[in-house]
């Protein structure tokens, strides 16, 4: 019993727990059992609880029965419940039921509607690319039928080129063929794109043929008004039209260069990069500079001649004249050559990848120019050379038969220096031409001097040529042929003169300038008027021709001018030999040896700025000059052997040797104009200490030679030689050493008379110094060795400490 109470407990519990929360429609069906076992439960409940009336019960049992009818009065309560339950649930079925069938229509209603939406969708985009089609059809459509129109808009008889119509074909003609040759896809582009080139030649004909007119008019206006101008001017007899031609020249022609520059600038911005627009516009400008030629040319020999009759006499006068006046002509033509067209240069050209005018400019180019060079210069370039060339062929003739040397150099200095460097650079022609100029950005490109550069580094050429002719016979000529006067070799003669006049002129300033001497005044032996004549010609020549040439070619002119200067110096020093010399102090020797050195110094210091100047240039050592020469001795030696074996059958066979040996042989000998001075004045100084140590120990040196030498031979027997006594030493070395003593100072007295400068005066004399000092040295070493202690007390040499002071006082 309590079992069955617990578990309807459990169950009644339970089911409040879900009361009316059904999960599906078969829920209540199981509710129902429950609620029928509860029933039944309950049932017996009441069953028992009749049988129990009237008995006493324990407490518990009367806690069950209460408990039992508040569970009857629960289940009065479910059954209601059950009932509306049940009410709920057939509603909620019916309900259920038609969401369902709601959900179903929603479903079957939404796709219908979509597969609508998506159909109009689909008929709406059709629409648009149909229309879309259709315009862009009618849009291309547009640049094919442009073909037609834009044909016969050029086919009239006449068009104005600068007007809005022309430039409004010319933007269709492009537009049309840009879209063309973006659409290679379409059937007929090829055969639309040769019909719009047609039309683009065809308008290219219609402003060359307007720019050739324009250009004709003004050459035939300029000619009626020469014309008439020549013959107005004989009538009232007298000359002078040369400057109304020249005003007629450029301002008839500028009157109508607005037009012509409108008329190609209109193609230009369109089409600057189309090889038509190219073959247009070389044909224009050749047209227009043989126009320009045709008139200048016979102005420009004209003026030129009449330069040449007014300077006649003044080479000088005539160059920096004429070429002042080409310059100016230059500059004239290209100010009117901008206002006819754009100075653009082949690197500005769309059309010139590699930098260089297109083929159809060079045309221009190659009819002013008789060689066509690898990169093309520009027409006005080449246009200015030619006219140019009228001023070379005048002043060519005049510098080749000029024999001044001098003038030649001046010559080619104003050309080089004044004329180009300092008046054709693009600097100084931009400051000339004026601001516009500067503000034309195409401008950078062109010099409009170019041409005349071009011509005038020619003509330099040719002077620099004939400098070199005229340079080498002169060294031929007036240097290494000169032969010295007696006035010339009046040494030292003359520098006593100078010194004592020298010396005159410094006690008159000490007298009148307080007693002060100006020790900044140069002495009268360093002035060039006193250097030998070839010295002073190979200097000025050098000077003069230095701005000239080549530092290549100057420097193997300059050698061999320096090896005529140094030859001409050896033969004034052989005949200061010959002359008569003092009674008293130095040899003739001396003087002569002391000459040559002296001009030699003269010569590497004046010649000295030209040296640094090449090794800067040539960044090596010296600019070499080679000299071949051919030896035949081994030929000569082979033939003319006397023990020579022709045909022996050996290898010291003679025919062998000539066949496998080089009997002539090339010698290759280098040098420059540092080294032969070097090399002479080395040469020149060694001869000088060798002659002023003879002054004073000659004697002694030869008896030492020949005491050295027989102390080398076999069996030296010293008592065998009266000449090696210590008494015949003695007397040697006494007037050795007195000849020192008196004779140094004379050398060193002549050293400064004839150099001058006390530091290079302590250099010459180092090697005479060294001489006499070697020759003590050996006499006393010969006497160590082969004197005995007496003989060495007879002998008496003095010590080289006393030598040295002595030559140091």
């Amino acid at each position: 019993m309590d079992i069955d109470h617990m578990r309807t407990v459990e169950i009644l519990a339970a089911k409040a727990a879900t009361w009316g929360l059904p999960d599906a429609p078969k829920e209540p069906e199981k509710g129902k059992d429950e609620v029928e076992l509860i029933s039944k439960a309950l049932g017996v409940a009441k069953k028992l609880e009749r049988e129990l009336v009237g008995q006493q019960f324990p407490p518990e049992v009367s806690v069950i029965l209460s408990n039992m009818k508040r569970y009857r009065l629960l289940e009065q309560q479910i059954g209601v419940s059950r009932e509306v339950f049940y009410l709920v649930y057939s509603s909620f079925i019916h309900v259920f039921k038609t969401m369902k069938e709601l959900r179903d229509a929603y479903e079957s209603v939404s796709s219908r509607t979509c597969s609508l939406h998506d159909a109009c969708d689909r008929a709406l985009a059709e629409q648009t690319s149909l229309s879309t089609g259709s315009q862009l059809i009618k849009t291309n459509l547009y640049y094919f039928k442009q073909a037609d129109a834009i044909m016969k808009k050029l086919s009239v008889a006449k068009l104005m080129v600068t007007g809005h119509s022309f430039a409004a074909i010319l933007v269709s003609i492009d537009e049309c063929l840009t879209f063309l040759r973006a659409h290679p896809e379409y059937k007929e582009s090829e055969a639309y794109i040769a019909k719009f080139e047609q039309c683009l030649s065809r308008a290219m004909t219609w402003v060359r043929v307007a720019v050739l007119a324009d250009l004709d008019a003004c050459f035939n206006d300029v000619k009626d008004r020469q014309a008439q101008l020549e013959a107005d001017y004989e009538k009232i007899g007298r000359g002078g039209q040369e400057e109304d031609t020249f005003a007629l020249l450029y301002g008839v022609f500028a009157s109508k260069a607005a037009v012509v520059k409108a008329s190609i600038n209109v193609v230009e911005q369109r089409f600057s990069n189309v090889p038509e627009f190219e073959e247009m516009l070389a044909e224009c400008q050749y047209v227009y500079f043989s126009k320009r030629h045709l008139l200048l040319g016979p102005i420009l020999e004209s003026t030129l001649s009449n330069l040449s009759t007014t300077h006649a006499e003044s080479t000088c006068r005539l160059t920096r004249d004429a070429c002042t006046f080409m310059l100016r002509t230059c500059d004239d033509e290209y100010r009117l050559y901008r206002q006819f067209f754009v100075t653009r240069t082949g690197d500005d050209r769309k059309a010139s990848v590699d930098g260089r005018i297109s083929p159809a400019m060079s045309t221009v180019t190659s009819v002013f120019t008789s060689a066509q060079t690898p990169q093309q210069v520009h027409p006005f370039e080449t246009f200015s050379e030619q006219m140019c060339r009228a001023l070379y062929d005048m002043l060519r003739p005049r510098i080749v038969h000029n024999p001044h040397l001098e003038t030649l150099a001046e010559l080619c200095t104003m050309i080089k220096v004044e004329m180009i460097e300092n008046r054709c650079s693009m600097q100084i022609v931009a400051t000339i031409l004026g601001d516009d100029v500067n503000n034309d950005p195409s401008f950078a490109g062109l010099n409009p001097r170019a041409g005349f550069v071009a011509v005038m580094s020619e003509l330099v050429g040719d002077i620099a040529e004939r400098i070199v002719y005229r340079a080498g016979m002169y060294a031929q000529n007036d240097i290494g042929a000169y032969r010295p006067a007696a006035g010339d070799i009046a040494y030292p003669q003359m520098l006593q003169m100078i010194r004592k006049i020298e010396s005159e002129q410094k006690e008159k300033e000490q007298k009148t300038v307080d007693g002060k001497v100006d020790i900044t005044s140069t002495t009268a032996i360093d002035q060039h008027c006193l250097w030998y004549p070839t010295v002073r010609r190979t200097v000025l020549c050098l000077s003069k021709i230095f701005p000239c040439l080549d530092i290549g070619v100057f420097h193997s002119l300059a050698r061999d001018m320096l090896f005529a200067c140094i030859e001409s110096l050896q033969t004034a020093s052989n005949a200061i030999l010959t002359t008569p010399g003092p009674t008293k102090g130095w040899s003739k020797k001396l003087d002569a040896h002391l000459f040559v050195v002296k001009h030699l110094l003269i010569l590497r210091e004046q010649t000295a700025p030209y040296r640094q100047n090449v090794l800067r240039c040539s960044r090596s050592d010296a600019l070499n000059t080679k000299d071949f020469s051919i030896d035949f001795t081994k030929f000569t030696n082979v033939l003319f052997d006397s023990n020579a074996k022709w045909f022996e059958l050996s290898t010291n066979n003679t025919l062998l040797e000539l066949i496998t040996t080089v009997p002539i042989e090339m010698r290759e000998n280098e040098g420059d104009s540092r080294r032969v001075l070097d090399q002479q004045l080395r040469a020149e100084t060694f001869r000088l200490a060798h002659e002023a140590s003879q002054l004073m120990v000659g004697t002694l040196a030869e008896w030492i030679d020949q005491a050295e030498d027989e102390r080398l031979q076999e069996g030296f027997d010293l008592s065998k030689n009266p000449k090696l006594a210590a008494n015949v030493l003695k007397d040697l070395a006494a007037e050795a050493y007195k000849n020192v003593g008196s004779k140094f100072a004379e050398v060193r007295e002549a050293y400064t008379l004839y150099i001058g400068v006390t530091e290079t005066e302590a250099i010459l004399l180092s090697p005479v110094r060294k001489r006499v000092i070697d020759v003590f040295t050996r006499v006393n070493s010969f006497a160590a060795k082969s004197y005995d202690e007496e003989s060495r007390a007879v002998a008496a040499l003095p010590n080289v400490q006393q030598l040295v002071l002595l030559l140091n006082k």
